[in-house]
């Protein structure tokens, strides 16, 4: 959730997914589908780093699977 949005908190937004085109919704409140997520600093600093809007749930979820595939093959080498 962007913080910049703070207007429209609680009202369902059609968002655009920066990341691969997909259209979602975003509710921008603390209810959005996004607050039921865990994010790891590292994928929160990654999107920061690329992004000023949200990803959508798809791209989320891989980011967040990703994260922690890696962080596992990091321990097991």
């Amino acid at each position: 959730m962007t913080h910049s949005d703070a207007s429209h908190a609680g009202t369902p937004l059609q968002r655009t997914c920066p990341n691969c085109g997909a259209v979602f919704t975003c509710w921008n409140s603390p209810s959005c589908w996004c607050a039921g997520r865990t994010l790891p600093e590292s994928v929160k600093s990654w999107l920061a780093d690329r992004y000023a809007t949200c990803v959508c749930p798809a791209c989320l979820d891989r980011l967040i699977a990703e994260d922690a595939a890696g962080m596992q093959n990091e321990q097991d080498g």
